[in-house]
C-alpha cells in the first residue's frame, strides 16, 4: 500500500467517516494487521458505491443477511457448516439477523437449531420478531390491499399472496403459482376473492412467473404504499417505510449497537435499505446487476460465499 493510501485510510479512521475517494481494492485489508480490516469507497461516475472505515474484527456485533440468492444455495439450502458457524458467532455474542421475503414461520424452520436465539425480518421487514415470537406487524390499509389484488386480477400471469402474520392467504389455484409459493409460505390457506380481501395483510407478494422487473415497472402507484422487486418471479407490496433497513434500524435501538458495528449481506433491491444502514455490506456474484453496481461483491451464493466471508471476517 502506497503512503498516499495510508494516508487517507488513517484519516478515515480518525474521522470515523463514511465515504473517501478512490480506494479500490477489496482485498486491502490482507495488507493491514490481523485486527484491521477496511470496507471500500469506491467513486463510479460521480456516485459513492460503498463506503469505507477501518473497523477492528472485534466491533462486528451484528450480521444481517437475506436468505435466497444470499445465504442459502441455489437449491434453498443452507451451506455446509452454517450450524457450526451460526452457533460460533452466538456463543461470542454476535447478532444474528435473518431478513428475509419469506413467512416469518418458514424462515423460522429454515434456520433451525439457531432459530431460537436470532431475530427474524420477514415478509421484507412487514412482520418481525425474534425467535418463534413475532413482536411487530405493519397491517396494509383495506383499500390498498384490495387495489393490490384487483391489478393481479387484471394483469396476466400475476397471482397474489396476502401476507399476515402466521399464514398466507391466496385463492388463486395455479399450480405452477401454488408449486412455487409453497417454497416460501409454510403455512398457507386457500380462501375465496372475497375472503382474501379482508385479510390482515401486512404485504401482498405478487408472483410474476420471470417478469418480476417489467411487473414492477407497470404497477400502479398505490396511496401509501410501494412495491419492490424481491427477486426474479416475485414482487412485494407493503406500507412506504416498510423495509429490511426500517426493521433493522429497530433492531438496533432494541441492541444498541451501532450501524459502523454491523456487517450484511444481499442480493436484490429488497436488500439495498438494510445494506445502507450497516457498516460494511456485500452482495453476492449472482445479484441483480443493479445491486452489483452498488456494492462489493462477493462470490456465488452457490458457492457457500457468505458464509465465507463472515468465517473471514469474524471468526
Amino acid at each position: 500500500m502506497n503512503s498516499n493510501n495510508s494516508f487517507v485510510l488513517s484519516l478515515l479512521f480518525f474521522f470515523d467517516v463514511t465515504s473517501a475517494t478512490e480506494i479500490y481494492s477489496l482485498s486491502l485489508h490482507e495488507t493491514l494487521p490481523i485486527n484491521c480490516v477496511c470496507r471500500v469507497c469506491r467513486r463510479k461516475k460521480g456516485v459513492d458505491k460503498a463506503r469505507g472505515i477501518f473497523y477492528t474484527l472485534r466491533m462486528i456485533k451484528l450480521i444481517a443477511t437475506d436468505l435466497d440468492g444470499t445465504l442459502l444455495s441455489h437449491d434453498k439450502s443452507l451451506p455446509d457448516g452454517f450450524s457450526d458457524v451460526a452457533g460460533e458467532l452466538l456463543r461470542r455474542d454476535i447478532v444474528f439477523v435473518a431478513a428475509s421475503g419469506r413467512q416469518y414461520d418458514n424462515i423460522y424452520e429454515t434456520l433451525a437449531p439457531v432459530s431460537d436465539r436470532c431475530y427474524i425480518i420477514s415478509e421484507n421487514g412487514a412482520i418481525n420478531g425474534y425467535a418463534d415470537k413475532v413482536t411487530e406487524t405493519r397491517l396494509m390499509s383495506a383499500e390498498t390491499i384490495a387495489a393490490t389484488l384487483d391489478f393481479a386480477d387484471r394483469t396476466p400471469c400475476v397471482h397474489a399472496v396476502c401476507c399476515c402474520a402466521h399464514v398466507g392467504v391466496y385463492y388463486d389455484e395455479d399450480p405452477r403459482f401454488v408449486g412455487e409459493m409453497s417454497r416460501y409460505y409454510l403455512k398457507r390457506r386457500l380462501s375465496g376473492a372475497n375472503e382474501a380481501r379482508n385479510a390482515p395483510a401486512c404485504k401482498i407478494a405478487l408472483y410474476c412467473e420471470g417478469n418480476a422487473e417489467h411487473i414492477a415497472r407497470i404497477i400502479p402507484k398505490f396511496e401509501g404504499a410501494t412495491s419492490v422487486v424481491s427477486g426474479v418471479d416475485w414482487v412485494d407490496v407493503a406500507n412506504v417505510g416498510v423495509t429490511k433497513g426500517s426493521a433493522l434500524a429497530e433492531i438496533l435501538k432494541k441492541t444498541g449497537i451501532r450501524p459502523e458495528e454491523c456487517l450484511a449481506f444481499g442480493d436484490q433491491f429488497n436488500d439495498r435499505e438494510m445494506l445502507d444502514i450497516c457498516g460494511t455490506a456485500f452482495v453476492t456474484a449472482n445479484a441483480s446487476e443493479g445491486m452489483r453496481g452498488l456494492f462489493p461483491v462477493i462470490g456465488d451464493c452457490g458457492d457457500g460465499a457468505v458464509l465465507g466471508k463472515i468465517k473471514e471476517l469474524c471468526l
